[in-house]
């Protein structure tokens, strides 16, 4: 099945979920200065796969905000974790982690990690960022290769893909017109890449219980990828309300769509009823 090709899971949360910043096109920062991140939340997420009138629950994805002090200075410490479902193990098995250390104050990153782990394959990379002397250290491992170790510059602000969603959440979309593009600058797997999203305007989304929640649409532009299907295949939903949570994105693959919730723990439900 489409579902399990291999990588499924890390290409479609990292793309729609771990990803995502946006700085627009004169590099100008459109922060809301009346919004902060909380110091403590958790989100939860159901992971679907979708072809045709047919839904498969897939994996789950769990992230999660706290605060630590490092150096005598308050941070943001965010993590999170993704698998599939137990029950498709036989067929597939994934599991990602993700951890990102940040400033309380620009949400500039400090530290990175993640951990993959597909069947038998390993991947474990490691970023430490110095923003007083603009580079950052890179360690890569990965089962069956050679470790690596390097430091490159950073070149101005960059973030990590864990830290990226939370940044845009910092954002005043109000200031942005229906059309705009704009670019991200991130880094994953030792990679620094640019990426475009085009803003789509304000939209309402429904909760599982039906009711009627006001929210921003941004599309991001995949170029020349196999995976994904067309160049507008990824939409990400951002609710327009006090906790800007992302409560949906969906992606069209090359068969059928993966549709990501918001979902349980006490907070609204954006998947669909009974599933």
């Amino acid at each position: 099945m489409v579902i399990f090709e291999k990588n499924i899971m890390t290409k479609t949360i990292i793309t729609l979920l771990f990803s995502l910043y946006i700085v627009t096109a004169n590099s100008q920062v459109a922060t809301d200065s009346a919004y902060k991140l909380p110091a403590s939340e958790k989100l939860h997420y159901q992971v679907y796969y979708k072809l045709g009138k047919i839904w498969i629950n897939a994996g789950i994805a769990n992230l999660k905000t706290d605060t630590i002090t490092t150096d005598s200075t308050l941070v943001y410490r965010f993590t999170a974790d993704g698998y599939s479902k137990k029950k498709y193990d036989w067929i597939y098995s994934l599991e990602d982690h993700y951890k990102s250390v940040v400033s309380y104050t620009d949400l500039t990153p400090i530290r990175f990690e993640k951990e993959n782990i597909e069947k038998k394959v390993w991947v474990h990379n490691i970023y430490n960022f110095n923003k007083k002397e603009q580079k950052m250290d890179l360690f890569m491992e990965t089962t069956g290769q050679q470790p690596v170790h390097r430091t490159e510059k950073l070149g101005g602000f960059l973030t990590d893909a864990l830290s990226a969603i939370y940044y845009i959440r910092t954002w005043d979309f109000n200031e942005f017109n229906i059309g705009d593009t704009l670019t991200f600058k991130t880094i994953l797997d030792g990679k620094i890449f640019d990426q475009s999203l085009v803003y789509l305007g304000k939209d309402v989304i429904q909760t599982s219980e039906g009711k009627e929640i006001n929210a921003f649409k941004l599309g991001a532009l995949i170029k020349n990828s196999t995976f994904f299907r067309g160049d507008d295949a990824v939409i990400v939903w951002i609710t327009d309300n006090s906790e800007r949570w992302i409560a949906k994105a969906k992606a069209k693959i090359v068969i059928g769509s993966i549709i990501i919730y918001l979902d349980k723990q006490g907070l609204v439900s954006f998947g669909p009823k009974n599933k």
